[in-house]
């Protein structure tokens, strides 16, 4: 009977750590299409027809966009079909901005500039900012004229400082994070993330998330030597030592170079290998970078077309899952297969 008693507690609490595991937020934002300046040819047309990806928008609880997509659109669209697509479905707002990157060095205080006067136009228009991530301001090489120049991280972390000073006297109540690739490099990044956080204090604001920025390939492949329980240990520091959100992008480069259907595949293996690695994130984010996903909608699309919205409704599906049924762990032949090299 005691063996039973202590079976039945043993898969309580499983169920429970299980439960706690998938209670993430998800986070999306639309492909660029590997360009600096792109956006997928549907990006601002699905808008006008909801119903394709309705079920998908249910799962999503962050629309991350970066800045250069929302200055292109027209006050009207912002205004019109954006901001009350994000209100119908309780959908909070992220930026995702680059101006904070390299803030110091020439001619690129121009792109921050750029961005503050979005904000106020955001702000003008009645929509609410609640997040704002800062791209890379503390992992992204400078390159000029083809070479690597050093940038310090005390510019880097100054940078950062001030461009969410700048954004406070805007939106007050917006949260700033930063997504950020250093563990990816194989590169110190504890030392970073507690001079940004004490920062960041110091500066009247807070340091409220970090995402990161390693690809499904990296951990996957076991490239520069990473592995999956090294990811999870970004997130101990974050949560445990620095006591702030912590997120973990999936994406993948491989996927995303090759086809819709193969970014597809690898981003929901991403999902499932880090929770199998006992990750927790309170975040996770769908975004690429790359050639693929070309397009967005419709959710319901079947056989090898995969839009982004297919994609992100399979992926709450599959979240949903992990939480009711539990998902396949680190060590057992089918996490293996998935999220090691074979």
């Amino acid at each position: 009977m005691m063996n039973i008693q202590w079976k039945t507690i043993i898969a309580l609490v499983f169920a429970v750590v299980s439960a706690a595991a998938t209670a993430a937020d998800i986070w999306y934002e639309d492909n660029n299409l590997g360009r600096a300046n792109g956006m997928p040819p549907d990006f601002a047309s699905k808008f006008s027809q909801p119903e394709s990806f309705s079920q998908a928008s249910q799962y999503l609880r962050v629309y991350m966009v970066r800045t250069n997509v929302l200055d292109a659109m027209s006050d009207e669209f912002l205004a019109g079909s954006f901001h009350p697509y994000l209100t119908k479905n309780n959908i909070k707002l992220a930026i995702d901005a680059a101006g904070a990157t390299w803030m110091q060095a020439s001619g690129r205080k121009i792109l921050a500039d750029r961005e503050i006067r979005l904000l106020q136009r955001l702000r003008r228009l009645g929509m609410q900012v609640d997040y704002v991530s800062l791209q890379s301001v503390l992992s992204k090489p400078l390159v000029i004229d083809g070479v690597t120049v050093d940038y310090p991280m005390s510019k880097r972390i100054k940078d950062a400082v001030t461009y969410a000073k700048s954004v406070r006297k805007i939106y007050p109540q917006a949260q700033t994070g930063i997504i950020d690739a250093i563990p990816s490099h194989v590169e110190d990044y504890r030392q970073p993330y507690l001079l940004l956080k004490n920062a960041m204090a110091k500066g009247g604001g807070a340091l409220s998330y970090i995402h990161l920025d390693m690809p499904f390939d990296i951990p996957r492949e076991q490239l520069l030597g990473i592995t999956w329980p090294q990811a999870r240990a970004v997130e101990s520091y974050v949560e445990e030592v620095l006591g702030i959100r912590f997120g973990f992008m999936t994406t993948s480069a491989k996927g995303g170079r090759a086809s819709s259907k193969a970014f597809h595949e690898r981003v929901l293996a991403a999902q499932e290998c880090y929770l199998g690695a006992g990750g927790t994130p309170t975040d996770f984010i769908i975004a690429s970078w790359f050639p693929f996903p070309q397009a967005t909608i419709p959710e319901t699309a079947t056989g090898d077309d995969y839009p982004a919205m297919r994609t992100v409704l399979e992926y709450g599906r599959q979240l949903d899952r992990i939480e009711r049924r539990g998902g396949l762990t680190m060590g057992q032949p089918g996490w293996d297969a998935m999220c090691t090299p074979q």
